[in-house]
């Protein structure tokens, strides 16, 4: 049997190990929790689904904690979440395209969640319709004006070496090691494609001059 000094040695080694363990239970479960880039998610998306399906399923562009994250223990450059298409998916259900966009064949330009909250419009089929063109149009094949399923046209012009289709970019990305945000371009889907532009085109809107 241990000697008392010794058990009263043990008794305190143990009672350091258990406050140790707990502090640094603590200190864990207070850290913010960071959320994984789109980006890095992308290989995960099924690619054999619809375009209803995939938009859905689609993760968009990170949004940044930015100063105001500062406060709540964030890097202002930690992903706070992302910028979904949740939004898109309701109103095409809601104006009844959504069997539409699953069995033909298109390319749907899908504008983020923040680019509905930013429209201050009425959202109608005919404007849903704007976004929509027949067949697989890859980012970089386009050249000109894209027709679409309003029957109106979209407007291509290219500024900066860069894709525009009326006042939207085609293919948003950040340079380098920067910290932009990349929104989803030529998204496979088993029916068509799928661009994620930052604003909702309205027909008749746009104007060159």
């Amino acid at each position: 049997c241990a000697d008392p000094p010794r058990q009263i040695n043990m008794a305190r080694s143990i009672m350091l190990l258990s406050s140790f363990a707990v502090a640094s239970a603590l200190v864990v479960s207070s850290m913010p929790t960071r959320v994984t880039s789109s980006r890095s998610m992308a290989s995960k998306i099924s690619m054999n689904m619809d375009i209803m399906s995939t938009a859905a399923s689609l993760r968009g562009p990170d949004i940044f904690w930015g100063a105001d994250g500062v406060a709540q223990g964030y890097e202002e450059s930690d992903i706070k979440g992302q910028d979904n298409f949740g939004k898109f998916c309701q109103a095409v259900s809601a104006a009844g395209l959504d069997q539409t966009l699953r069995s033909g064949e298109y390319t749907v330009f899908v504008p983020t969640d923040a680019a509905f909250d930013d429209f201050k419009g009425t959202m109608t089929a005919d404007i849903l319709k704007y976004h929509v063109v027949p067949g697989r149009v890859p980012s970089g094949s386009i050249s000109g004006d894209l027709q679409t399923l309003n029957g109106a046209s979209l407007t291509y012009r290219r500024y900066v070496r860069k894709t525009f289709l009326d006042n939207a970019m085609i293919g948003i990305s950040s340079a380098g090691a920067s910290k932009g945000q990349n929104y989803p371009t030529d998204v496979q889907c088993s029916n068509g494609l799928i661009h994620a532009i930052d604003m909702v085109l309205v027909p008749g809107e746009f104007s060159s001059v």
